[in-house]
């Protein structure tokens, strides 16, 4: 298939199938980021509650910069990978503070923003400010390997970019990305196709996982008053539910991956707090 085939038929097809988001009625870069980290991982079902309900709470940067991290996390709560959060905040702290205010707008600079990655800087690009430089993600790598790479295997991305770039419909690199997503995610159905892929790696189970323990655990502080208790009751608190779940995981391991990576603190008189 020559690529100007390919864009019809991407783009046919997107204009009758387009889902409709509330993030794709916006070119808020604010707004466009808040919705591309939270699906992160994260399937669109949950996202779509919890991004209204982020967006109430804080609804702009400077809302963001200034939350509590007892309060961010229980607005979180329920999408999983706690540190997103954290990280979300971190970036509106740096666009204020470095960038006096003003959102980047290239993939390269917004990548130095913290917790983003490759794609999330390429999609938050492209839809708030029009950029054209092509990126990847699951569903979009996959529609490439169907319809350029068919049967080859152990397929670098360099080698998915260099179509990509080839096939941006320049008109409007904003609906050609969203109709990209939707046609990998509902009309290829068939999930080995990403199997193809030398970066393709699979999500693990969440029951019984190491991070399932450290989101019992988080969400056991955020329950209590003060987000505040000691470290042997969340410990013990851990210790009955990974017996219960015969795991080989250890109390002290999960705790102190939660307080490696800042979601708990540890005080001097040995109380855990958000």
């Amino acid at each position: 298939m020559d690529i100007p085939q390919f864009q019809r038929l991407i783009l046919d097809w997107g204009r009758q199938n387009r889902r409709e988001m509330p993030w794709r009625d916006t070119r808020d870069p604010y707004r466009i980021l808040v919705s591309e980290v939270m699906l992160q991982q994260t399937q669109v079902s949950r996202v779509l509650p919890k991004y209204e309900e982020f967006l109430h709470e804080y609804p702009n940067l400077n809302a963001l910069a200034n939350a509590s991290q007892a309060r961010l996390l229980r607005v979180w709560q329920g999408l999983g990978y706690w540190n997103r959060a954290l990280r979300l905040r971190d970036a509106a702290r740096m666009i204020l503070n470095e960038f006096g205010g003003v959102f980047p707008q290239d993939p390269a600079t917004l990548r130095a923003l913290p917790g983003i990655g490759p794609y999330t800087a390429g999609a938050v690009a492209c839809f708030a400010f029009g950029s054209a430089e092509p990126f990847l993600d699951t569903n979009i790598r996959r529609v490439y390997l169907f319809f350029f790479l068919p049967g080859e295997e152990d397929v670098p991305d360099g080698r998915v970019m260099d179509i990509a770039r080839r096939a941006v419909w320049l008109d409007d690199p904003r609906e050609w990305g969203y109709a990209l997503f939707d046609y990998g995610a509902i009309e290829l159905r068939d999930r080995t196709i990403n199997r193809r892929s030398r970066h393709h790696s699979r999500q693990s189970a969440f029951e019984g996982s190491f991070r399932s323990y450290r989101t019992q655990a988080l969400r056991h502080v955020l329950a209590q008053e003060g987000t505040s208790l000691s470290r042997a009751e969340l410990e013990g608190f851990l210790a009955g539910r990974l017996s219960a779940e015969d795991s080989s995981y250890l109390p002290k391991d999960v705790l102190d991956a939660l307080i490696n990576d800042g979601l708990l603190k540890s005080s001097p008189d040995d109380r855990v707090y958000v």
